[in-house]
C-alpha cells in the first residue's frame, strides 16, 4: 500500500515538474524553492494520513490523574499541513504565466470594423 501511495505521490509530482517547465525564467528560483516544499509536504502528509489511519482520529491522552480522548497529534498537523500545502501550490501556480484565451467574436465589433454585411 505504502509502494502504491509513493507511486501516486511520484505522478502528481511529475506533473508539478512540467509546470514548473512552464514557468518564466525569472521565476523559476521561487517556482523550485516552492516544488521543493511541495514535495516535502506531500510525503508528509501521506505519513501523517497513514498513522490517522492506523490509530483513529482520536487519541487517549494521559498527564498525571487526568486522562481524556483527545484529536489525535497526528490529525492537528495534517489539518495544518494540507492548509499550507494548499497556499502553496496556489502560490505555484500563480507563477505560470496568464493562459490565452480564443478571442471571441464580437458581432458588433466585426461590423464597426467593417467585417459585417454591407
Amino acid at each position: 500500500m505504502t509502494l502504491a501511495k509513493n507511486t501516486i505521490i511520484s505522478k502528481d509530482m511529475k506533473e508539478l515538474k512540467r509546470i514548473l517547465k512552464q514557468i518564466p525564467k525569472d521565476r523559476q528560483a521561487i517556482a523550485q524553492s516552492l516544488y521543493n516544499e511541495l514535495e516535502f509536504m506531500q510525503k508528509t502528509l501521506v505519513k501523517l494520513r497513514e498513522q490517522i489511519e492506523q490509530d483513529g482520529p482520536t487519541a487517549m491522552f494521559e498527564q498525571g490523574a487526568q486522562k481524556f480522548l483527545r484529536e489525535h497529534p497526528a490529525l492537528k498537523g495534517y489539518n495544518t499541513t494540507v492548509q499550507r500545502y494548499s497556499l502553496l501550490y496556489k502560490q505555484f501556480t500563480d507563477l505560470l504565466p496568464p493562459a490565452t484565451e480564443p478571442q471571441k467574436k464580437d458581432p458588433l465589433l466585426d461590423f464597426v470594423k467593417g467585417g459585417g454585411a454591407k
